[in-house]
């Protein structure tokens, strides 16, 4: 069956939100000195030794427990270190060592409750899982030591969240941490964020001259940041000079020839992006994949995507089967490269997935080596549920082995259930989110109920597929009584919707043909392929549609003509069909007064647009 797996694809991103707060450094937790901005040299140096690349032989969990064993032996060697305690609480882990985190610096705290130090790291851990309280403890270890400057850095964070917008305290917190701590580099990374032109100037301008004569890694990554920083306090009117200027750092870093460090190619991209040299950019791209290579790119990756653009679900099936076929041959010369890479073997069965030609036995035994990747990734930690639901889909539209899509089905539920458990990431969590949330842990329940009531089918256990079934129907409940819970997202909502529920429809009509019910199957097939038409899942032209060819070949046989068919079906599809199909409308409403300067400095005014037609070209600089 089809389905809607954006939610699958986009969910493994949320792993990682949860560090953000977080920078690099250190100095002694018992040194009373009102502003602590830098480690000691000592401990920075301690602190580089800390593992930041991860080498093709190394699996992800391996990689992690290695950075978790050097920050262990730091801290036993810098106890009351702020910024090797700093670097503990960056460390990706699961949820459990999160909790022990979390108790951890509780107890520090409690005993040394007039520590501004301790409460700071206590509020800094409990960040994103108890953000209100995280808030409180921030405020009183300023109380305590009103000129210790990084509780104010992490509160303007927090305040540029969704969950706890507050753009003008945001700034008051970035001046002070700036104004205690000018030369640490920390700050001018958040301070992109922020419109103050006065501010940004001023970033600007003492941001350039820290850089200076600095090779070590977090110097050459905030090349980046100043960039933007100078772009944001000019108007566009002046960017040729700046675009100079950025091509005279180039040159001085790109003669810095630091080969082995990756900041380094991608500050050079990025600078190489901003002066338009597609040569150069690509230059970098390609030899950061060939002297310090990531699992998850490939050299030529940039160059190969921009020549060779995806197509749009409705561009014709040749189009589409050409792109697949030439992407599949890109993917397997990538594997003699990155035989480990999780990342372009899951690419490798989305692209399988694409082809209706693709053999059996390549997409078998390519789900079987995500899977075994996915697992050798996570170490003693569990499969994300996304992995066990993204084979299970592309199983079941293949129509393959679907023992092993009942097995993905329930070990993905089973994983869901203790992912549900994990508190949320609350930075983000306004109402419209909170709801977002609810509702989309409900929908990948239910797709994943779809995926093992599917399993069942392929099976013929109908016992099996009734109960699941039956618990299906009971999710697709819970998720209705979701829809109109926020309005403004009410219609995605009914999309999402309708596309579980066809997919509901069409099992219990497979269920009906299993048991021999032809009537019944008729029926099911019918709201199976209506409630399809208000759903995201109508199929790309020139796909085969095994629903609807199903749906009318059983028509055929109990005695429906083709006319019948298509007064009921066909006149509604083609009419969804031509609505779908992109096309230039009237703006009706009126156009607000504005102010605007062009790239040449002059200022333009809606009156002196009156009467005239206007070509808006809408574009970014960072």
């Amino acid at each position: 069956m089809m389905s809607n797996r954006s939610l699958w694809r986009s969910y493994p991103g949320l792993l990682l939100m949860a560090v953000f707060l977080l920078g690099t450094g250190g100095v002694r937790l018992h040194a009373r000195a009102a502003a602590v901005c830098e480690p000691s040299p000592e401990v920075r140096s301690a602190l580089d030794t800390v593992p930041h690349y991860q080498p093709l032989t190394q699996l992800d969990w391996q990689f992690n427990e290695a950075r978790r064993t050097a920050v262990e032996a730091l801290l036993a060697k810098y106890p009351d270190d702020l910024f090797v305690n700093r670097a503990n609480l960056q460390l990706l882990r699961s949820e459990v060592e999160k909790v022990r985190l979390v108790a951890k610096y509780k107890s520090l705290h409690e005993q040394r409750p007039s520590d501004a130090e301790f409460t700071y790291l206590y509020a800094a851990a409990l960040v994103g899982r108890d953000t209100p309280q995280a808030i409180k403890l921030y405020k009183q270890a300023l109380d305590a030591s009103p000129g210790f400057a990084w509780p104010h850095l992490d509160l303007a964070s927090i305040e540029l969240a969704p969950a706890f917008l507050d753009r003008t305290q945001a700034l008051v917190d970035m001046k002070a941490f700036l104004a205690a701590c000018p030369t640490t580099l920390d700050g001018y990374s958040q301070l992109v964020q922020f419109d103050d032109r006065e501010t940004i100037v001023a970033g600007a301008a003492r941001l350039r001259p820290l850089l200076a004569g600095r090779t070590d890694r977090d110097a050459i990554q905030a090349w980046p940041t100043l960039w933007k920083l100078e772009f944001k306090a000019h108007p566009a009117s002046e960017y040729g000079p700046l675009r100079a200027q950025v091509a005279a750092d180039l040159k001085y870093l790109r003669a810095l020839n630091l080969v082995d460090e990756s900041r380094w190619y991608s500050t050079l991209g990025e600078g190489y992006d901003l002066v338009n040299d597609q040569a150069q950019s690509d230059w970098a791209h390609d030899e950061a994949q060939r002297r310090v290579p990531t699992q998850w790119e490939l050299p030529g990756s940039t160059a190969w995507n921009r020549e060779h653009q995806r197509p749009a679900n409705d561009a014709p099936l040749a189009e589409r089967r050409a792109y697949y076929q030439d992407l599949l041959k890109y993917l397997d010369e990538g594997l003699k490269l990155r035989p480990g890479s999780a990342g372009l073997w899951q690419s490798r069965l989305y692209d399988l997935e694409e082809l209706d030609d693709a053999p059996a036995a390549e997409v078998e035994s390519t789900y079987r080596k995500v899977v075994e990747l996915a697992k050798a990734n996570a170490g003693p930690d569990p499969v994300d549920s996304y992995v066990y639901f993204n084979a299970a889909e592309v199983l079941d539209k293949k129509h393959l082995l679907p023992g092993d899509v009942v097995d993905l089905a329930q070990k993905g539920l089973d994983q869901l259930a203790v992912e549900a458990r994990y508190p949320p990431y609350d930075l983000y969590l306004t109402p419209e989110e909170e709801s977002s949330n609810e509702f989309n842990q409900i929908d990948m329940r239910v797709q994943g109920m779809e995926f093992l009531a599917a399993g069942y089918l392929g099976l013929k256990q109908v016992s099996k597929a009734q109960e699941q079934l039956q618990k299906l129907d009971e999710g697709l409940q819970d998720l209705k009584a979701k829809v109109d819970d926020r309005p403004v997202r009410r219609d995605a909502r009914l999309k999402d919707y309708a596309t579980r529920e066809w997919a509901y429809w069409d099992s219990m009509a497979r269920l009906a043909a299993l048991e021999n019910r032809p009537q019944d199957e008729m029926a099911y097939y019918q709201n199976a392929l209506l409630a399809r038409l208000d759903s995201y899942d109508q199929p790309p032209q020139g796909d085969k549609d095994e629903v609807a060819d199903a749906a009318r070949k059983l028509w055929a046989s109990l005695g429906g003509s083709n006319e019948a068919w298509t007064m009921w079906y066909g006149r509604k599809a083609d009419a969804l069909a031509a609505q779908v199909k992109l096309s230039w409308g009237t703006a009706s409403d009126p156009l607000p007064p504005f102010q605007l300067t062009d790239m040449h400095g002059k200022t333009w005014q809606l009156a002196d647009l009156k009467g005239k037609e206007v070509f808006l070209n809408f574009w970014a600089s960072w």
